[in-house]
């Protein structure tokens, strides 16, 4: 098939994935109303025991929900797809490269061995992936001429791992920027002030932390801190935006260190409106585990990020960071020079402001939903040229 054909028609393509996440709507709003792509998405309507805010009736007729079965919260997994129809009727196939779901090992490996337009989506490195299991999945991921990962560092990645003649694209995982901008747009400095005086936070230094209250966010080791922060800077009130299983254990700690008036539990916010404030207002944003897409959303506003410096056991949105550009690291488990970076960062006004234009220019013009959508494109026609 020419290019010339589809520079005519529109490019039919399957996305298959697990669910269609709140935090991906700027992503499939502009991939949906793409002119030249006819898009269908083969989901699912939720994961067992996970509270994700799925966004799938939105695309109404764009969005095909199907069945599946699954254990132990999706370590294992099979979904029912409609085999036939995805054969049959797209010019390019997305599909997840998780090997625990059996059904996309099956359905894009078959794809692949036949010669068909199938792209894995896939994540390069995991944190959470022990090397025996990564390796296997490495050796599987070999098979695929095209591979769409979530960042240019896994593109390095992979070519180290012996990925001579994929085809191999980083989408640069991010967030809506432009919704970002817009919305911090209506945050006046007035506005932003008579917000911060409602809160009783106008004549505070805020530290931001933005995660689901997991153990393995490890939030508790901000608790530790904080004397030593309070210590130098006694105005200083950490806000904690997120909820979860670990909220009565901060939240005892907290009370046990007598430290109630110096933190903010603020619950879960999903509306980017409501988020903004709580952003604009922070001088730092501190993470003291790994992290993911919440690097980017503290980029877009503008906002340095303290996190340690093992890039390995961080979500590869990590590439986004470079320490003393647009944040800084700290000894990964040492609770004192947690509290010293936050310190020295604080108390350096041009350090702070540099990052603060860093963060932004890295959040508008690498890592964004308008990037991926680029990038998608792009490895989307160099695979249905093929087919």
């Amino acid at each position: 098939m020419s290019t010339s054909k589809y520079s005519k028609n529109k490019i039919r393509i399957a996305i298959v994935t697990n669910i269609i996440p709140k935090y991906r709507e700027g992503f499939y709003d502009r991939l949906i109303r793409r002119e030249d792509l006819d898009v269908t998405v083969y989901c699912q309507d939720h994961i067992p025991g996970m509270n994700f805010i799925t966004i799938h009736k939105k695309y109404g007729e764009r969005v095909k929900i199907i069945k599946f079965i699954s254990a132990k919260r999706e370590k294992i997994s099979w979904q029912f797809l409609p085999w036939y129809r995805i054969f049959k009727d797209y010019d390019v196939v997305f599909i997840n490269g998780n090997p625990r779901v059996l059904s996309d090992v099956l359905i894009s490996t078959v794809l692949q061995l036949l010669g068909r337009g199938v792209v894995q989506w896939t994540m390069a490195h995991s944190y959470k992936s022990n090397y025996k299991y990564e390796n296997i999945r490495l050796l599987w991921s070999r098979l695929f001429k095209r591979i769409l990962v979530y960042t240019d560092a896994e593109v390095r990645f992979l070519r180290s791992k012996g990925f001579k003649n994929n085809f191999i694209l980083g989408m640069n995982n991010g967030l809506d920027q432009k919704t970002i901008d817009a919305v911090s747009l209506k945050w006046t400095d007035a506005r932003l002030q008579e917000w911060r005086e409602s809160k009783s936070i106008d004549n505070c230094v805020m530290l931001l932390s933005c995660a689901r209250l997991d153990t393995k966010n490890k939030f508790e080791q901000v608790v530790e801190a904080l004397p030593l922060l309070i210590a130098k800077i006694p105005n200083l009130i950490w806000c904690l935006i997120g909820d979860g299983e670990e909220k009565y254990n901060l939240e005892k700690m907290t009370r046990a260190a007598n430290l109630e008036n110096y933190v903010r539990f603020v619950g879960q916010i999903y509306q980017e409106e409501e988020i903004a404030p709580w952003f604009l207002s922070s001088k730092v944003l501190i993470h003291p585990a790994a992290i993911g897409l919440t690097l980017l959303h503290s980029f877009g506003y503008g906002l340095p990020v303290v996190i340690h410096g093992n890039s390995k056991l961080h979500g590869p949105e990590y590439s986004a960071f470079e320490s003393e550009f647009n944040g800084r690291n700290f000894k990964i488990g040492d609770i004192r020079n947690l509290a010293d970076t936050v310190i020295e960062l604080l108390s350096d006004t041009k350090a702070c402001s540099d990052m603060k234009e860093n963060a932004l220019f890295i959040a508008r013009n690498k890592y964004n939903v308008d990037v991926m959508v680029e990038r998608f494109i792009q490895i989307a026609k160099t695979a249905a040229v093929r087919n």
